[in-house]
């Protein structure tokens, strides 16, 4: 594996995709697809649920964890494996064909991760026959599947049983809350009244209510207003992202200076060598609410300031996700 380059780790699916027979709006029924949605820009979303939302008002899908990504036990068509949990997908499900029988009946795109491995997108006509997840949610006749092939993290992770990820499309009709202590996150439907959703978030032991702009396709990515000393960065949060910070010169430079950015250079990372800088920022506020250090994520110089938030700054809290609202609210663990 020391030719692998950790930037493979990387899951979210980049802006690049191009889309050429699907769109990517699971509120509707698959066969009204328009043919070209391209751009990931901030989206005015209207909230409508989807038919991946189940039965049950509640479920607990119980996760492992790995390098800062959740790995769910799943089926399909009978095939056990994993699913990874990615809120920066915007499928409901995108198949592994390297793993699972697949047939590759129409082109739908071409992409790359937000690391940089090119992935081409296929759909399947033909119904899934079942889709299990965590022995409690179950989908059968499943039509026109999306897929790819998901081999380099099959290497990069050492499981050759990688079903694929489950995405926006599946989680936005539900309010969930992601606990990286207990390994678990706990999903209430969307299609309850206000009241009995309630009770999920205990005020005592709410840090910050972060309002979002949904960005990306169909909303799928929470981007929050930051402030760290006299700069404003636009932060993200994506379960597929350990962390990431990019920032301009000028930026970088302001920050150091201040002593909120700090740089470390080191030829590992999570068991690979391949050579990186990471940072640590401190001192970011949202509003008047200091929040926790923001530290190992992957640095570079470029064109914007973005901090992408994930496991290394979400594992410090319980994390409530509520796309409907367009809220993200830390609580105190």
């Amino acid at each position: 594996m020391s030719h692998l380059k950790f930037r493979a780790l990387f899951l979210g699916i980049a802006t690049t995709i191009v889309l050429f027979c699907v769109a990517t709006s699971f509120a509707k029924d698959e066969s009204s697809r328009s043919s070209s949605r391209t751009t990931e820009g901030p989206q005015k979303s209207r909230f409508s649920l989807n038919q991946y939302l189940v039965g049950q008002p509640q479920f607990t899908l119980p996760f492992h964890l790995f390098n800062g990504h959740m790995l769910i036990d799943g089926a399909v068509n009978g095939r056990a494996g994993k699913f990874l949990f990615d809120t920066g997908t915007e499928f409901p499900f995108f198949l592994n064909n390297h793993f699972l029988s697949l047939s590759k009946d129409s082109l739908v795109g071409r992409g790359h991760t937000g690391s940089g491995q090119e992935m081409v997108l296929y759909r399947q006509d033909a119904p899934v026959l079942r889709i299990d997840i965590a022995d409690q949610i179950h989908f059968e006749n499943m039509p026109t599947q999306i897929h790819t092939d998901w081999g380099f993290l099959e290497q990069a992770y050492s499981i050759p049983s990688f079903l694929g990820s489950i995405g926006h499309g599946f989680n936005q009709n539900y309010l969930f809350v992601i606990d990286y202590d207990a390994q678990t996150i706990v999903f209430y439907a969307q299609n309850q009244k206000k009241s009995a959703l309630t009770y999920v978030i205990n005020p005592a032991r709410v840090v910050s209510t972060l309002k979002f702009t949904p960005t990306g396709v169909d909303g799928k990515m929470p981007e929050v207003e930051l402030h760290i000393g006299n700069e404003a960065i636009t932060a993200f949060f994506d379960t597929g992202n350990q962390g990431s910070l990019e920032l301009t010169q000028t930026v970088k430079n302001s920050l150091e200076k201040q002593g909120y950015l700090s740089l470390l250079s080191s030829e590992y990372a999570y068991g690979i060598r391949e050579p990186n800088t990471r940072a640590t920022l401190k001192g970011l506020h949202y509003d008047s609410h200091l929040l926790n250090d923001a530290n190992h994520l992957f640095f570079k110089i470029g064109s914007k300031n973005r901090l992408g938030l994930g496991f290394n700054f979400m594992k410090n809290y319980v994390t409530v996700w509520d796309y409907k609202h367009q809220t993200l609210t830390l609580l105190k663990p």
